[in-house]
């Protein structure tokens, strides 16, 4: 396939989707008619495996759009297109400025928490009626949105770090929940399981990290601490960290059950913060350099078997048996596609080189590569493939040919952007998931278009502009 052919496909729908957000100030609505752009004012029925209470219908929610912000500012330059930076600009600067004064300074965005387009306020889907939204980071914020947001507001930058000591929960020591209070200033009670996934905690570490380059504050600081400590006492001889630290034993995916791909997450964060601190604190960016080596040991500790192809998302805790194996196709909530570890691999591989994750990225790339996009599947009711699948395959397929120059992988990457364009961009807009017919930013079709943005970039010159895309972990 022609790379030009995906260029021009990515082109008309971003004009598209620029077109949207004209009436609600420059943000991007989350569903959309995918000929017209107009946002549905009637939600669409979920998808198997999606959550009602994870959709932004009537709004915008940054942390899906990330993706596709940053493809658009690669293709301004590429396509002299100086009108898709102004329009990152316009929704990131009314973002930044209108959008996160809150009552605990933390954003609408992310799983649960939207702005609400029609209303202008805070929307929260599992609180669709206004009041007691939910915060959850969701996904790792890059660092050139965190810039781009201090460089509109820097205000909300330190008021967002303030807010995540909401995530603390009430009682005795330190216990942090992935969930926090937007519109109240007050610490959730504790649950009968704690809710302190491991990946979440690498989020906020980030998160602060980049507040602290900012402003040199104490109270930054020792959450920084507090949150890279949390977890350190807690692995187990491998390097190894529960799903959550406190689960009940009828909890039965959760007790005594370690998740390797949440420790890795931890891992990667770790060591991407340590770029930000390690001038002004040496001692601390050791200390997580550290943390961050042995959580990425712990991770390859794993039973996962590159040559039957079984990459695993939970063992247990004693015997390091399988719990819970990755699938190729067909992410749905609480369990992800092979991809994303894929593609988080090779983050890990730039920041240690270590070997072994780029083993474990061509095996799960060499999956994808045998066993292809189950076209025959993708118009029954019971399995539906969301975007982001398909794009993070492409992401995988871009990144291992970025880094290693051989073509099988761009082959690959090019031959299922062709399979794609068919399934999911018919029209102006990319569906959200196979088989349905609106395009939906909860559903990962940002990722879609990056994936195919990179490919096709790659197609053209080994020199791309649009970095690879780390944050789905």
């Amino acid at each position: 396939m022609n790379p030009e052919v995906i260029i021009n496909k990515i082109c008309n729908a971003i004009d598209l989707i620029i077109e949207s957000s004209k009436p609600y100030k420059g943000l991007f609505p989350s569903i959309l008619h995918p000929q017209t752009g107009e946002m549905l004012t009637e939600k669409p029925t979920k998808i198997p495996g999606q959550r009602n209470g994870d959709r932004a219908h009537l709004g915008t929610n940054l942390i899906h759009d990330e993706p596709l912000l940053a493809t658009m500012n690669a293709l301004a330059e590429t396509e002299s297109k100086p009108e898709y930076v102004e329009a990152v600009d316009r929704y990131l600067a009314y973002f930044a400025q209108n959008c996160t004064h809150t009552t605990s300074g933390l954003f609408p965005w992310g799983e649960h928490s939207f702005w609400h387009l029609i209303e202008e306020r805070v929307g929260c889907s599992r609180n669709p009626a206004g009041g007691a939204a939910i915060h959850d980071h969701l996904r790792k914020v890059p660092l050139w949105l965190w810039q781009k947001l201090n460089t509109f507001n820097p205000a909300c930058i330190q008021s967002f770090a303030d807010g995540l000591d909401y995530h603390w929960t009430d009682g005795d020591g330190l216990e942090y929940i992935r969930h926090a209070n937007i519109d109240t200033t007050e610490h959730l009670d504790r649950g009968g399981r704690a809710c302190d996934f491991p990946r979440h905690s690498g989020f906020y570490i980030f998160d602060l990290a980049f507040a602290y380059t900012q402003d040199q504050r104490s109270e930054t600081l020792q959450q920084i601490q507090n949150y890279t400590d949390y977890w350190w006492e807690k692995r187990d001889d491998r390097g190894l960290l529960r799903i959550e630290s406190r689960s009940p034993k009828e909890a039965e995916r959760f007790f005594e059950v370690n998740a390797p791909t949440q420790t890795f997450s931890l891992g990667i964060s770790l060591l991407e913060s340590v770029a930000l601190i390690e001038s002004l604190l040496p001692e601390l960016a050791d200390q997580m350099r550290k943390y961050g080596l042995v959580y990425i040991d712990g991770f390859l500790a794993a039973p996962h078997n590159l040559e039957t192809h079984e990459f695993i998302s939970l063992c247990q805790c004693e015997t390091n048996q399988v719990v819970e194996r990755m699938s190729a196709w067909g992410s749905v909530y609480g369990a992800g596609t092979s991809c994303s570890t894929g593609v988080l691999c090779l983050s890990g591989w730039r920041l240690t080189q270590n070997e072994r994750l780029m083993e474990l990225a061509r095996a799960i790339g060499g999956t994808y590569l045998d066993e292809e996009f189950p076209v025959d599947r993708v118009h029954t009711e019971a399995f539906k493939i969301p975007a982001s699948d398909a794009g993070l395959t492409l992401e995988l397929f871009a990144d291992l040919y970025d880094i290693t120059g051989e073509s099988v992988w761009l082959e690959g990457g090019i031959e299922l952007a062709e399979t794609v364009l068919d399934i999911y961009f018919p029209e102006t807009l990319p569906f959200g998931a196979s088989g349905i017919d609106w395009y939906e930013s909860q559903m990962g079709a940002a990722f879609l278009i990056h994936g195919l943005a990179r490919v096709a970039l790659l197609s053209l010159d080994r020199t791309c502009p649009l970095a690879s895309n780390y944050t789905a972990r």
